[in-house]
């Protein structure tokens, strides 16, 4: 690491920390500033998405939504619902008639397939052969 870079991150903590307590001169804690600035940047990112050409405007409108939730504080509206819909599924699949059991095949089909798997003389003499072979 030179001097210089060694210059250069001294440099950038002491602007970091002298701006922090400027601001919490002021009355601006950063905590509330950080609550403005991720979801703003969240909604950003959902509005590129849900604008641009790349991507999917379904991701891109959920991920506005939820940093349009975060900003107002309500994010627990998402996950309730989120709940609430999974509850509802899962009572519909509860309450859904279950399929009807498969019926066996027909005789006809079942004394053809006896027919073709039965062991014809040929298998007889080849299970002979490995038999004396070891």
């Amino acid at each position: 690491m030179s001097e210089r870079s060694g210059k250069v991150l001294l440099g950038l903590v002491l602007l970091l920390v002298g701006g922090l307590v400027l601001l919490d001169l002021v009355g601006i804690d950063i905590g509330d500033l950080l609550g403005f600035i991720i979801p703003g940047v969240i909604m950003i990112y959902g509005a590129k998405k849900i604008m641009g050409q790349t991507g999917s405007r379904f991701w891109g409108i959920l991920v506005f939504l939820f940093g349009f939730l975060m900003l107002i504080g309500k994010l627990d509206l998402l996950f309730h619902a989120l709940l609430a819909i999974g509850v509802i599924y899962l009572g519909y699949r509860l309450l859904r008639p279950s399929q009807e059991p498969k019926q066996a095949p027909p005789t006809w089909e079942r004394e053809w397939a006896q027919k073709v798997l039965k062991e014809d003389t040929l298998d007889t003499w080849e299970k002979h052969v490995t038999r004396r072979q070891q």
